[in-house]
This record gives structure tokens, sequence and C-alpha cells, in this order.
């Protein structure tokens, strides 16, 4: 079979003119509600790996020896969520899943593949009391077993003992489903997007949501927390403001859901995640951005002027009716280029290159660390 020019330079480029391409075998695979794992696996394969899946199946079938090849490289994503499981909208600590969990474990203790662990949370979401904690220290766990760390908030490179590499742009990645222009508005649309789930606050934004200002809401979400919000949305007669669309969006509908807003709210609690991936899907689009200020917003906010911080859900109403005052003139859309310079296809295809050849070019690696 013929190579293409494509899969030729991502061979010369990663020295593997020769033999087998190295692996990246990978967990999870398959996510059906978040592009993001497949956009990983287009970046992988572009710079020069075969991505093959990190199951037990896949183990049997022969991949158990590609263990124990040094260039090969174990990538684990959200791994500290394996030993939960959720539960009327709480995630708890289930037996089948810390078992799983810990079959994991082993395979980064006895391979000779290098283990690349990117850490996407402080702690597992909507985990409380001692589930909460057992998260933390899970994923502290997880990041001593990995022989290296990623992470795509610039700012924890240091508390992580991590390397950064950018988050890629939903819209500028390969397969991205086309959208149409949107329709101007006279007064802007506020939208909060993606899966509803309680370590959003999605709640606390409503307390205070102006009364005359549009809020488009759109995800999937469980019946206990869709109620506490319609709830809200009736005690301060919000409806003819605020649409609840209470569904699982499909790429094509949240990248078109996108497209249409001309504000995107990111009010998602400052100690869960590192990143959002709806700022990833919004940055370069969308004219406007307020969210709340986490370390990885506040990197943000300064290298786009359209990111707009807040510190406390109070500050919430001020900033709405600010920006509907002034609407349009106040709206700035962030350079294409600038977000594609720094989350663009290309760029991430090689910082990850880059990034790799520092991994599999190490043939001895470091002994773990004793856990």
């Amino acid at each position: 079979m013929t190579q293409s020019i494509e899969e030729a330079h991502s061979t010369i480029e990663s020295g593997q003119t020769n033999g087998p391409r190295p692996r990246v075998m990978m967990s999870p695979f398959t996510n059906p509600t978040n592009r993001y794992i497949e956009i990983q696996k287009d970046l992988y394969r572009s710079i020069g790996y075969d991505v093959v899946p990190l199951s037990v199946k896949g183990l049997l079938k022969g991949g158990f020896a590609q263990l124990f090849k040094p260039n090969n490289i174990l990538a684990f994503h959200w791994l500290e969520y394996r030993p939960f499981k959720r539960e009327k909208g709480t995630a708890r600590l289930s037996l089948p899943g810390s078992l799983l969990f810990a079959f994991y474990c082993s395979l980064m203790l006895i391979g000779r593949a290098k283990v690349v662990y990117f850490v996407h949370d402080h702690a597992v979401h909507d985990t409380v009391g001692f589930n909460r904690s057992l998260s933390i220290r899970i994923i502290a766990f997880v990041r001593r077993l990995a022989d290296f760390r990623v992470v795509h908030a610039p700012d924890f490179q240091a508390e992580y003992n991590a390397r950064y590499l950018p988050h890629p742009l939903y819209w500028d990645a390969p397969g991205q489903t086309p959208t149409t222009p949107k329709t101007d508005h006279a007064t802007p649309l506020f939208s909060m997007l993606g899966v509803i789930r309680p370590y959003k606050q999605i709640d606390a934004v409503l307390d205070v949501w102006p009364s005359e200002s549009k809020l488009y809401i759109a995800g999937q979400g469980t019946q206990a927390y869709l109620a506490t919000l319609n709830q809200i949305i009736d005690k301060r007669s919000l409806r003819d403001v605020v649409q609840l669309d209470a569904k699982f969006l499909s790429d094509a509908e949240f990248a078109q859901s996108i497209v249409d807003s001309d504000v995107l709210i990111l009010p998602h609690s400052a100690d869960s995640m590192l990143v959002s991936g709806s700022f990833f899907e919004a940055i370069g689009r969308v004219p406007l951005l307020i969210s709340r200020s986490t370390p990885f917003m506040m990197w943000a906010a300064r290298k786009f002027e359209n990111v707009i911080l807040f510190n406390d859900i109070s500050e919430l109403p001020k900033i709405v009716r600010l920006i509907s005052e002034s609407w349009p003139t106040i709206a700035r859309n962030a350079s294409n280029a600038l977000a594609v310079d720094e989350f663009g296809w290309n760029a991430c295809c090689r910082r990850y290159e880059q990034f790799f050849g520092t991994v599999v070019g190490q043939e001895n690696a470091a002994e773990r660390p004793a856990v």
C-alpha cells in the first residue's frame, strides 16, 4: 500500500523510517460524550504513532507484549474515574471499578512502556466528603506512578510536576462538523452548554440571573438536578428569558449552539477541573466569554481580551447588564489566529511531537518512586 504524503512526513519527522511504528496504548479509547478522545487519537497518529486500546481484551489478543517495549506509550485520561460510579448525581466508590483501577495501575508498574498521565482534574466531579478526599489521593497516586504527566493548564506544571501541552481546539481539528453562520442579535444571547452537572454551579447562576437577559442552557443532566434548576426558574419567574433544553447534544448540535452564542458563561467550580472543554469550543468563535476566575482562565484572560472574569457569583449580574447595555459595541470576537496559534491543530501536532519524542527518547526511564 502506498504511504500518503502526511504519513510519510510524520514517519520521517518521528525518526521511524524502518520497522513498525511505536504504539500509544490508550485508556479510555472511546468517549461518546466528548470528542476530545478522538482528537487525541488523531493527534498521536499524525505524529507517527499507531493508536490501540489499552484494555483487557486488547491485551489478551497479543497486546500484552507491547507493554514491555520501551518505545511504546501508555496514555491515560481520567483514570481516577474508574474507581467510582455515578448514582443520583453524585460519584460513589465502586468495588468493580476499584478492581479495574488496580489492574491498570499494575500495568504501569510491570511494563517498560512509558506511562503518560493527562491530569485533567483536581478531584473527581460531583464527589463529596470522604469520596472527594479519596479521589484527590487517587489522582496524586497515579501522578506518582506515571513516568510523565501532562496538564492543559500552564500554571499547574510545577505543582503537578507536569508538562504543559495545549488542549486542542475542537473547531480546528479534523472532522469538525460544518456549522451555519449565526444570525446577529439585537440583544446578546448568553449560553451555558454541555453536560448539566452540579460542579458547573448552574443553580448558583440562576439564583442571581438578571430577569431581563436571555440565557440558553443546553445539555444532559440528572432528573434531580434538572428539577432543582426548574424550581429556581419558576421561583424567580425566569421562564420568559431562560430556556432550559435538557437533552444530549450531538457534536453537530453543540458546535452550532456555540456558533449561535454571543456570550458563553463558564461558572465551573475552581476546585474540580483544571480547564473547561467548552472554552476550547468557544475561544476564537464566540464574541465574549465570562468565566469564574480559575488559574487557567486568569492565564487565558491575559492572552485573550474577550475573556471576562468574576471571583464571586454575586458579580455576575453586573457583568451581564454591562454587556447587554453596551451590545453590540462591546462584542470583541478574539482573533481566530490568536486561538489557532496557541491551541490549533498544527500547534498541537508540533508540541505533542516534541513531547512524545522526549518520552520515547529516554531509553532508560527513571525509576518510579515507591508508593
